[in-house]
């Protein structure tokens, strides 16, 4: 028994060592061409073969709170995009919040929809061109996309003529590039909590690879959606990023809880497409300015109302390139330093510094457009830093600096961005669930098999880490009690393994609809949705319930045997009846609060993993106070 805990030990830190390496290398395939070929092309001090535009994601426009979401992103139009005049914004996903102020009911609100359609029509008086999208809350509660509680269709700018994916095409007098809509959202929509992740059906696909096939003679495809690559399933099984392969780039949201905890989430991955995770408008009041200049893409990340926002374009972003898809050649041939400023005052002086050497001071070209002339060919291979000091007659004093490479050497991107954008987080989540039920019911069942437990523990001699031991070996005893109790063992395993087999509930996950949810997908109104986040409440179930109903059952039983049963009743109450009923009252709370408030009182009473977990608990303790501890052990002791 030791030495098995000491190898499924070892095995599961391998296994995740070696997941955690393949999924945040940045190797990139061998394969190039994908961008057109340039002559006599030169990234010089004009405003040629330059656009830029504007992304926002995570509107959540709502009628309980923060009603402050729609009048500032008018606000951000009438003072930031009137003055940053993007050529088209994009906005990808969640434009309303469609949640109940208990924030566990959900639905399609038209009130929402109608402050979103009232407040992007104003915006694009300001800017014609808005691309928006479906989120996952705008999907919430959606039967289908022709339904009329589909919403977007109605209210959105694009809805009218894009149900789901769509291709926009913007055309440069220099070339055209395509911008291309990725609609990941569930069809249907089932309420919350269950539309977390983004499932495209083998309809959905191909459009959208039919898109992607259009776009191939473009410029630059960017594709944007709601979710992050990480969080999206196909019907087919095929990588959304293996679709998305000849993708400049991938704009996208959704999980704005973690702008805060991770900053700047950006990847690259193997096909060499960026990933661009933005934070959100809802709480952050964060937008995206992006800018191709010579088909070369740059980025930054802003905060309404804080000015100046400095982009340079060229030399680009070291850590941001993307060789499969852009002419960084021309990085080498060009002549001048290319910076954009965008201000609400006047700028009065640019300072430029390469390793800390001062470059001179950058001149005003066309437009936020400012250059300084350089000579790339005077610089050493590898990775260099720049950084450009901006006064302006409002802001005062702005530092950028970024770092930049002629040869594409590229610095790896932050890991905790890369390593939740880059991951599989679906598979992630089923692995690391299907293991646990398998080690949980594993242990149990060798425990049961063996007779004399005392061989298999630790000897305790007086050593510094003999406290560990015995804690370990009080409670294998414990559980090894459990599983000698043939009621209690077959009760506990079969309860772990409803979790992964059996019908969770049966509610109303659409209005008027009635679905089947299970650990791996749900049922309802005709179709099967592998759901994905079932996982994680899965793990939140064994962890919070069904692992500590074992424990709590095997100090019971451990109690009993010590002959404990005559102590006083607080000495009880301390021991037994407390921590067995903070778990009653935690797995109550669950059971009534969570499933009925989203899907209706009948998700309470067909819900056998929560409601039923809890008569569970009950009739397992009482079972368990009755047994007769001592002739159990004698019985396997004989």
């Amino acid at each position: 028994m030791k030495v098995l805990a000491l190898i499924i030990f070892v095995t599961f830190s391998l296994c995740l060592l070696a997941f955690v390496s393949y999924t945040v290398q940045n190797d990139i395939e061998d394969r190039r061409g994908t961008y057109i070929s340039y002559k006599n092309i030169a990234l010089g001090k004009g405003f040629e073969r330059l656009f830029w535009f504007v992304q926002v994601t995570d509107i959540h426009v709502s009628r309980y709170r923060g009603l402050d979401r729609a009048p500032e992103l008018k606000k951000f139009c009438d003072t930031h995009l009137a003055l940053i005049k993007p050529k088209f914004v994009i906005a990808s996903g969640d434009l309303t919040d469609a949640k109940f102020n208990d924030l566990k009911g959900s639905k399609q609100f038209i009130d929402e929809w109608q402050t979103y359609h009232n407040t992007i029509k104003h915006c694009q008086d300001i800017v014609n061109v808005w691309l928006d999208l479906r989120g996952n809350h705008d999907a919430f509660d959606t039967p289908d996309l022709d339904h009329r509680d589909n919403l977007f269709r109605q209210y959105s700018s694009q809805g009218k003529d894009h149900s789901s994916s769509y291709i926009y095409h913007h055309t440069e007098t220099f070339g055209k590039y395509s911008i291309v809509a990725v609609d990941a959202s569930p069809n249907p929509g089932p309420k919350r909590p269950f539309n977390f992740f983004g499932y495209i059906k083998s309809d959905g696909e191909k459009m959208i690879e039919n898109y992607l096939n259009e776009s191939r003679t473009s410029n630059m495809t960017i594709a944007f959606g709601h979710y992050p690559t990480s969080l999206i399933a196909t019907q087919t099984g095929n990588n959304i990023r293996h679709i998305l392969r000849n993708v400049t780039a991938y704009l996208c949201g959704h999980l704005h809880t973690l702008a805060r905890i991770v900053p700047n989430m950006y990847a690259r991955h193997k096909t060499g497409m960026l990933e661009l995770e933005l934070g959100d408008w809802r709480d952050e009041r964060l937008y995206r300015i992006l800018a191709v200049d010579h088909d070369m893409l740059s980025i930054v990340d802003a905060v309404k109302d804080k000015w100046p926002v400095v982009m340079v374009t060229n030399p680009k972003e070291a850590s941001l390139i993307a060789p499969l898809h852009e002419p960084l050649y021309l990085m080498n041939q060009s002549t001048h330093i290319r910076i954009l400023v965008f201000t609400n005052g006047n700028v009065n002086n640019i300072e430029v510094y390469i390793d800390d050497k001062h470059q001179g001071k950058a001149q005003h070209s066309d437009g936020p457009l400012f250059v300084l002339p350089w000579q790339p060919s005077l610089l050493s291979p590898g990775v260099h830093s720049i950084r450009v000091v901006v006064q302006d007659s409002v802001n005062g004093r702005h530092v950028t600096q970024q770092s930049f490479s002629l040869d594409e050497t590229s610095p790896l991107l932050p890991f905790k961005g890369r390593f939740i954008l880059m991951m599989d987080i679906a598979a992630v989540a089923q692995t690391v669930f299907f293991l646990t039920v398998t080690v949980y019911v594993f242990v149990l069942i060798l425990l049961r098999k063996c007779n004399n437990i005392r061989s298999h523990l630790f000897t305790v001699q007086g050593r510094i880490y003999d406290p560990l031991l015995k804690f370990y070996n009080n409670w294998l005893h414990r559980v090894w009690l459990v599983t000698q109790t043939t009621k209690l063992f077959y009760s506990v395993v079969g309860a772990a393994l409803y979790v992964t087999f059996g019908p969770w509930l049966i509610g109303e996950i659409l209005e008027g609809h009635t679905g089947i949810v299970f650990v791996w997908g749900m049922f309802v109104n005709g179709s099967y949705l592998p759901v994905c986040l079932t996982y994680f409440y899965g793990l939140f179930q064994l962890i919070t319930f069904n692992i500590p109903l074992t424990m709590c059952l095997g100090y019971n039983l451990h109690y009993l045997q010590g002959g404990h049963k005559r102590k006083s009743f607080c000495h009880r109450a301390r021991h037994i009846y407390f921590p067995f009923l903070s778990l009653l009252v935690f797995q109550t709370y669950i059971a009534l609060s969570e499933f009925p408030a989203a899907y209706g009182t009948r998700a309470l009473v067909l819900g056998p993993v929560r409601t039923g977990s809890v008569i569970l608990a009950v009739v397992l303790f009482l079972i368990a106070r009755k047994t007769n501890v001592n002739s159990l052990v004698c019985s396997h002791t004989n």
